[in-house]
């Protein structure tokens, strides 16, 4: 296949949907030699967090000196984002190739791999063949059944736990917890960034069936945040023989401090306590993860952010309260159905002066004159505008020279909003 032949293929996955079981991975992998055991990993599983944690530990090993493989999900703009060596993406003939090996491999064993299982295996491949010395592996749905969930991790990483995905993963918090704790395997160090007692009993347990180390936050590790402002912030971190102080991290909010702490906590016990600060300290400095409290225009002041949940979504409140000065606040919403939308209208009700509810261009996202009713006006402008696009620019239009715009409710969002900017999707 060529490059637009693999989009096409790829496209044409994307209608098997979700499946969870690792029965088609491991099939497949085996029949590809197994190119994720070769090279040493560092899982991250998490409700909220896995993916900047991610960033944060590739950028911390590539500052190192490391080759880097990196794999996260979903994409904002281009599937190539998903599959990056030293954070550059799969590049297109390359893309084209691992594809092609994986399609033949799937027809000739008869595989029925889904659009996850198939891109898993083409980054595992990829990476392998690209002389990476660490993969970095971002969970994409749970972590006892996910299709990433075949590889042998040095570290497993759990950076939080809240609902979501309830329908596949559990209603309680302990279930959850239970399934995000399944990557945790023997040999492996593990830790969790999680604060709820239950949960983090769950996965305690794991480890001590596992006989793994486990180190959480706030005990065997912590990170003191010391100053911040919309450029960054400061923090200071002790852990196991180490302590910094004076961190800079340019990604916004409180959590991601802890996002920060995780990544280096993960990255000492990968190497051992092998990381020089300087290349600690220019990693975390030169962390980007896009469509993260990202600020897009300054005139209105515009941020995106991928929040989806509730949690996520009160992370994204209380960070603008914290770091933004603004008179009025417009809201451009588009979520997927399957959250619980009423927490997040509740929460968002009771955060902006105006919502404009839309809808990108995914089957599965909420339709808004359902979200409609599930938002109380209190005198607030709620209204409909189904295109993403249009509902920013209708937002910043009303907007002045002191009100803020965000546009949050998932990554699908986010993605056709930067659509309107000239931005870099990859670093």
């Amino acid at each position: 296949m060529d490059h637009p032949q693999t989009v096409e293929y790829l496209t044409g996955l994307t209608r098997s949907g979700i499946k969870l079981g690792l029965d088609n991975t491991i099939r497949l992998l085996e029949a590809l030699g197994n190119p994720q055991l070769k090279v040493p990993t560092i899982h991250i599983a998490g409700t909220n967090g896995k993916g900047s944690t991610a960033a944060f530990t590739e950028s911390i090993l590539r500052a190192g000196g490391f080759r880097t493989g990196l794999y996260t999900s979903p994409h904002l703009a281009d599937f190539r984002e998903r599959i990056q060596v030293n954070r550059q993406p799969i590049g297109p003939k390359s893309l084209a190739a691992v594809a092609t090996e994986v399609r033949a491999v799937c027809e000739r064993e008869n595989i029925p791999a889904t659009y996850f299982e198939v891109g898993t295996a083409m980054a595992f491949l990829h990476f392998l063949r690209s002389g990476c010395e660490w993969n970095v592996i971002e969970v994409g749905m749970g972590g006892r059944l996910d299709s990433t969930n075949v590889c042998q991790s040095r570290v497993a990483v759990i950076t939080s736990i809240s609902h979501d995905h309830e329908s596949s993963l559990g209603n309680s918090l302990a279930q959850i917890a239970g399934e995000k704790a399944g990557i945790i395997k023997p040999g492996g160090t593990v830790i969790a960034g999680l604060r709820q007692k239950e949960p983090l009993e769950v996965v305690r347990q794991r480890a001590r069936e596992t006989g793994c180390p486990l180190l959480c936050l706030d005990r065997e590790f912590q990170a003191i945040r010391t100053g911040y402002s919309a450029g960054g912030q400061m923090f200071d971190y002790s852990g196991p023989g180490s302590r910094y102080e004076s961190l800079e991290i340019a990604l916004l909010g409180a959590f991601q401090v802890d996002n920060a702490a995780l990544a280096i906590t993960a990255v000492q016990q990968a190497l051992q306590g092998n990381i020089g600060p300087d290349s600690l300290r220019e990693g975390l400095i030169n962390t980007r993860w896009p469509g993260r409290l990202e600020v897009v225009c300054r005139d209105p002041l515009t941020l995106l952010d991928c929040a989806h949940n509730p949690d996520s979504v009160r992370n994204l409140t209380k960070a603008v309260r914290e770091y933004f000065n603004y008179e009025k606040c417009r809201v451009v919403l588009g979520v997927m159905q399957d959250k619980d939308l009423l927490q997040i209208a509740e929460i968002l009700g009771d955060f902006a002066d105006e919502v404009i509810l839309s809808r990108p261009r995914i089957e599965r996202s909420a339709d808004p004159h359902n979200l409609f009713k599930l938002f109380k006006t209190n005198h607030k402008v709620i209204e409909i505008i189904d295109e993403i696009q249009y509902a920013l620019h209708t937002a910043q239009k009303r907007s002045g020279p002191k009100d803020l715009v965000v546009v949050a409710g998932s990554v699908f969002t986010v993605a056709e909003a930067r659509q309107s900017f000239e931005l870099q999707n990859f670093h």
